[in-house]
């Protein structure tokens, strides 16, 4: 657990500021920031590929428990310990930028700046140990330990769907992009025999495993910055934050033996926006034009 939280903080310190979306007419002669130089026009839409690691995060401490009960005819006491393992998260799909003028404005920027969706797969793991020890009838001193193992890896089917927020900084080349969404999980079930396995000593009237669909309200922060013109680059976490089926109080977590299990994203996500052909001499329809000036009027 420390060391998933001693990851977490290092990649949220480290990458500082994301892209600015920019479909603006540009001469030949301009310069684009970090490719080569276009005056092509963009579609406000494009391809969204988000691909990395995500970790299983568990209590950093765990509880030691002495039932009024005998095992094998002596007293006991056991703890549960479970630990994250990393996984995979990879999804493909699309992004759509509105390109009216907006209602709603915050810190002078569109309320609503992109919506993205995406269907891809998710891969969870984790592991526990259950450490049972056998003591005297004071229940202060040990006579003999056993221990027992079990470890897991989930793939699951996702599709998800965000609206997001960018705050963009002064040089409109980099942001904070702020997305709000919906994710379900649909688990596979081929690998549940193997993965509910447990060798050695354990508890099975403790164990709970979870339903093969998951739907969870998301949070994503991500910075990123502008490539080239059409081109964006965004790197941040993905951060479950309310369980909405199957229904566990409003938790995000992953039932797993006689553990909890919280998954956390890490993601780099790519957006290709579509080029709209041109001769490199017309800009445009009137109409063309009057909704790209007030896109820059109200960004």
């Amino acid at each position: 657990m420390r060391n998933g939280l001693l990851f977490l903080f290092t990649f949220l310190f480290t990458f500082g500021a994301v892209a600015q979306r920019d479909l603006t007419y540009r001469k030949k002669n301009s310069k684009v920031f970090g490719g080569a130089r276009d005056f092509s026009n963009y579609r406000p839409y494009g391809i969204q590929f988000s691909i990395g690691p995500n970790y299983t995060f568990t209590k950093m401490k765990n509880e030691t428990i002495s039932p009024d009960s005998t095992y094998q005819g002596q007293r006991f006491r056991y703890n549960q310990d479970p630990a994250g393992r990393a996984g995979l998260y990879a999804e493909v799909g699309m992004a759509h930028y509105p390109m009216a003028s907006p209602k709603i404005l915050l810190f002078g920027n569109r309320l609503l700046s992109y919506v993205d969706w995406g269907l891809g797969v998710r891969i969870h793991g984790g592991k526990e140990e259950t450490i049972v020890q056998k003591t005297d009838a004071s229940g202060t001193n040990v006579i003999s330990e056993e221990t027992g193992k079990g470890e897991f890896y989930n793939i699951n089917g996702s599709a998800r769907f965000a609206a997001h927020f960018n705050y963009y900084f002064p040089n409109n080349i980099h942001f904070i992009d702020n997305g709000l969404g919906v994710n379900g999980n649909y688990r596979s079930l081929a690998r549940d025999s193997l993965n509910q396995s447990y060798n050695g000593i354990h508890f099975p009237e403790t164990q709970r495993f979870n339903n093969n669909l998951d739907v969870l309200l998301h949070y994503d922060i991500a910075f990123g910055w502008k490539m080239r013109r059409g081109y964006y680059i965004m790197v941040g976490p993905q951060i479950p934050i309310l369980g909405l089926y199957e229904w566990k109080g409003g938790s995000p977590k992953i039932d797993w033996f006689s553990s909890k299990y919280y998954p956390v994203t890490f993601k780099v996500k790519f957006i290709w926006l579509f080029k709209q052909k041109s001769n490199g001499c017309n800009t445009g329809s009137d109409e063309d034009k009057k909704r790209e000036k007030e896109y820059q009027q109200n960004r």
